[in-house]
């Protein structure tokens, strides 16, 4: 598996669990623990959300890893910079 997909799948499963999770814990408030962790429909929405995180927030992540990296790797007299 290249570098990329390692790097979209952390961040885009910790972004998922997170978001899905801060969701939930506002729902306890209204329903049962169960209900709110653990119902097909909230799983469902756990497994949307680490999908779209996966593809859209570690993409866009690593877009910008990239650029950091290649922005540091140019040396600061270096005529591309200028």
């Amino acid at each position: 598996m290249s570098e990329r997909w390692k790097f979209q799948i952390k961040n885009g499963v910790i972004w998922g669990l997170i978001i899905s999770s801060c969701i939930a814990v506002f729902d306890v408030f209204e329903m049962s623990f169960e209900d709110a962790f653990l119902s097909k429909e909230k799983l469902l929405r756990t497994l949307y959300f680490i999908l779209a995180g996966i593809f859209i927030v570690g993409y866009s992540n690593w877009k910008k890893k990239v650029k950091r990296e290649y922005s540091t790797e140019l040396s600061h007299d270096n005529p591309v910079n200028k």
